[in-house]
């Protein structure tokens, strides 16, 4: 039986971001960008703009945390793409 280690709904990939920033691990990630887009790489950077978390991948990708679908094979609970 297949299975997927999800975040609750309305959880947040934060911890498991930050753990990979600190870490200085490769992160693969899928998030939200007109449409479900992929980045692989190194967080180098995580910041607060606008009220929302932002992270910064291989030094020019910004993502806002609240758009990630996936995070190193954990999914959130409301993504069902795959």
């Amino acid at each position: 039986m297949d299975q997927r280690i999800t975040i609750p709904t309305g959880g947040t990939f934060y911890p498991l971001v930050l753990e990979l920033f600190e870490q200085k691990k490769n992160a693969s990630l899928l998030y939200e960008d007109n449409g479900v887009t992929r980045a692989n790489g190194l967080i180098t950077a995580m910041y607060e703009k606008d009220g929302r978390q932002w992270m910064q991948v291989n030094g020019d990708t910004e993502i806002p945390i609240d758009k990630l679908y996936a995070v190193n094979g954990t999914f959130s609970a409301d993504y069902s793409e795959c």
